[in-house]
């Protein structure tokens, strides 16, 4: 890996970028002080480690001992199931991405005096961290994937507005831990090696998509929708169908050892539940849910409550590029956009579209890898424009860019709110780096209880934190 970064140093310096501008921002910001990393989504994604080495319970039923009342109400937040035991709400493979840092971190509070109890500020920083050493991994495989396509110009910059102008800056760092990076970095992989499996098919290639198959699943079963590009790689229309079937019928051994492969990765989840519930297959988020009659799609992607394209609108230009794929990377162009399609469709047909507290569409970054293909057609396509449209184009994604960046400051102030923002407080936030009244006045809040059911929202006034 040393030798490819001697000779790739475009993807050294955007890679340079990130460490120096994270970790930064990290030591300017230093959430695992007061115990901030380890909280609301990544609780879930967590406490399988705590409850595994230090209760040594995974059914939770230290929950009912009320010695360590105020730590257990603080880290754990539990589903019930229907005999009335716990469940744990969220798969476990965020878990098996934290286990290497937990490990460190278990050492160290050992070695230093803090509390060896999983929640301790080692634990913390550990967690932090995690985040920007799985991105780079992520980063990596990207950079391949890309060079599988474009030049190193093209890939690097491809690279550089995905990591500077998108949401991803914002999970890197105000809220790192969360399962989108390590989607985006599984995702990264699993397009790497689907496109040299399609060209040379292997078993050793095959055990390796298995392997990230099984754990994307683990990490958010909606990333299993990731299979989509990797089956129609190469699908040109009706017409290729024939084709397509007759090439993945000649390869049923592989496809056996992915699907095996896959299998037993998902198995210890599949234990869990069993050991947790007496089910093989159980719905721990329990009384939450899809409502697919009723996405949410246009106000997810347009809405000023948490509009993908509002808050991260450079990623505007990637749609664009499915188009352009068409006349330059056809064998991608029905893959990815049948695949985004349904991944939107899906995604924003969850009963809580705006997922919660968060900046901008953070459901989205876990496929910035796919949509980086379309985007690095868009900028091969700038690159090829005369001069004068060149520089206005540069000039209008530098400006995106900084917009995300100038975004992001507000999200971590909250002067763009976590889950109340509307048209009007958006206007008057818009070029603001103080929080005020007036804008709180314009907030509203969302209507968790109708949408978890369902049902229309109603208008519900913001009434402060």
């Amino acid at each position: 890996m040393l030798s490819y970064f001697k000779k790739n140093y475009q993807f050294k310096l955007v890679l340079s970028l990130v460490i120096i501008s994270v970790t930064w921002v990290n030591f300017n910001h230093v959430f695992w002080v007061n115990q901030n990393v380890i909280n609301h989504d990544v609780n879930h994604y967590y406490s399988y480690l705590p409850a595994f080495f230090y209760e040594k319970d995974l059914k939770l039923n230290f929950l009912n001992d009320t010695n360590n009342i105020v730590t257990e109400g603080r880290y754990y937040s539990p589903k019930k199931t229907p005999e009335n035991g716990y469940v744990i709400k969220m798969s476990m493979g965020m878990a098996v991405s934290y286990l290497p840092f937990f490990g460190l971190a278990h050492a160290y509070a050992q070695w230093s005096g803090d509390e060896v109890n999983g929640f301790s500020p080692p634990y913390h920083f550990a967690l932090q961290f995690s985040t920007l050493i799985y991105f780079l991994i992520g980063l990596y495989f990207l950079w391949k994937f890309l060079l599988l396509n474009y030049s190193k110009l093209i890939s690097a910059v491809t690279i550089l507005l995905i990591c500077f102008g998108t949401n991803v800056f914002f999970y890197l760092t105000f809220r790192a831990a969360l399962s989108h990076i390590i989607g985006f970095t599984g995702i990264a992989m699993l397009m790497y090696y689907s496109q040299k499996w399609h060209q040379n098919p292997s078993s050793t290639t095959s055990i390796k998509i298995g392997l990230l198959i099984g754990f994307l699943t683990l990490v958010r079963p909606i990333n299993l929708l990731a299979v989509i590009p990797f089956l129609l790689y190469n699908f040109h229309g009706l017409n290729s169908l024939k084709s397509q079937i007759y090439f993945f019928v000649n390869q049923k051994i592989n496809l056996l050892i992915i699907g095996f492969t896959a299998f037993l990765v998902v198995l210890p989840q599949l234990l869990y539940w069993h050991y947790a519930t007496g089910h093989f297959f159980f719905n721990s988020y329990v009384e939450e849910g899809f409502y697919f009659s009723e996405p949410h799609v246009i106000k997810a992607l347009f809405g000023f409550r948490k509009g993908w394209l509002i808050y991260t609108p450079i990623m505007l230009l990637s749609l664009i590029g499915i188009w352009l794929i068409y006349k330059t990377k056809k064998s991608y162009f029905y893959s990815i956009l049948i695949f985004t399609s349904i991944y939107i469709y899906v995604a924003f047909s969850w009963w809580c579209w705006w997922y919660g507290g968060s900046y901008g569409q953070r459901v989205m970054i876990d496929i910035y890898p796919i949509l980086a293909l379309p985007l690095a057609a868009f900028l091969h396509w700038v690159s090829d424009l005369k001069k004068f449209p060149k520089k206005i184009w540069i000039i209008a994604i530098s400006a995106l860019t900084l917009l995300n960046l100038f975004q992001t400051t507000q999200a971590k102030f909250n002067i763009i709110h976590y889950d109340s923002m509307t048209f009007d407080s958006y206007v008057k936030a818009f070029g603001v780096m103080t929080n005020n009244n007036e804008i709180k006045k314009l907030l509203q809040k969302p209507d968790y209880e109708n949408a978890l059911k369902g049902e229309v929202e109603r208008e519900m006034p913001y009434l402060g934190e």
